[in-house]
């Protein structure tokens, strides 16, 4: 293969990967507000067309199970480097939470039972919830942060703020998310605060709810028929 070549072939690679991109993106984005949406759907909102979709994923099971993984590696990898990072742990805690929040991972929880989870989505996910969990106590230890929030709280909190839409214009609801969590943060930080009531949240119970679905398999029956309506008009 001559240089020329190589290059191209990098080229189209590229250009594969970044297709690859457009699509989990937007199949995150119409799947979570609607399960029952067609493959076709989201065919149009990532621009490609349905004939190259189904070349890529074969069913729309396979699609949701690669938009969940993609969605919790990329939390892994910001978990993990912001666990790894340099300095104080508080804002090590603070960037990656505010990552998150405006990610779009968190609209991963709108796929719940949409498919059934295989195991390999259950280990991200613990792995990343151990990441988190460890830059808090750290952020605890280091009396940057009170020490009776949990990272499953944070979680949970922050997936709430994500879908915050009261602003009526993206820009607004943008600016209101990031009012709110810093507000959450202001208070989280304060150390020396009074104990809270209840218990935290843990990850198993985080993961309850997607044990459930794995255990009935796909709960919306109606992604069976659209998948198979949806390959009679590929």
């Amino acid at each position: 293969m001559s240089e020329e070549d190589g290059i191209g072939l990098r080229g189209r690679q590229a250009e594969a990967r970044r297709n690859d991109e457009r699509v989990l993106e937007a199949a995150l984005d119409v799947l979570a507000s609607n399960h029952r949406a067609s493959m076709s759907a989201v065919a149009e909102r990532a621009g490609v067309g349905q004939a190259s979709l189904y070349r890529r994923y074969r069913s729309k099971q396979e699609l949701l199970v690669c938009v969940c993984a993609n969605g919790m590696g990329r939390m892994l990898e910001a978990a993990r480097a912001a666990r790894d990072a340099p300095g104080d742990p508080w804002v090590a805690l603070s960037g990656f939470l505010r990552w998150y929040m405006e990610s779009g991972t968190p609209q991963l929880d709108g796929l719940l039972g949409s498919f059934s989870p295989g195991e390999e989505l259950f280990e991200l996910a613990r792995e990343t919830n151990e990441l988190i969990q460890a830059l808090v106590e750290e952020a605890a230890h280091a009396g940057r942060m009170r020490s009776d929030v949990s990272g499953a709280d944070l979680s949970l909190i922050v997936a709430q703020l994500s879908g915050l839409r009261a602003g009526g214009s993206p820009e607004r609801d943008a600016a209101l998310r990031e009012r709110y969590l810093t507000l959450v943060l202001q208070a989280v930080a304060q150390a020396d605060a009074g104990e809270l009531p209840g218990q935290a949240p843990d990850p198993e119970e985080l993961e309850r709810p997607w044990r459930e679905a794995q255990r009935l398999g796909v709960v919306d029956r109606s992604l069976t028929a659209s998948a198979n309506l949806d390959s009679r008009e590929a």
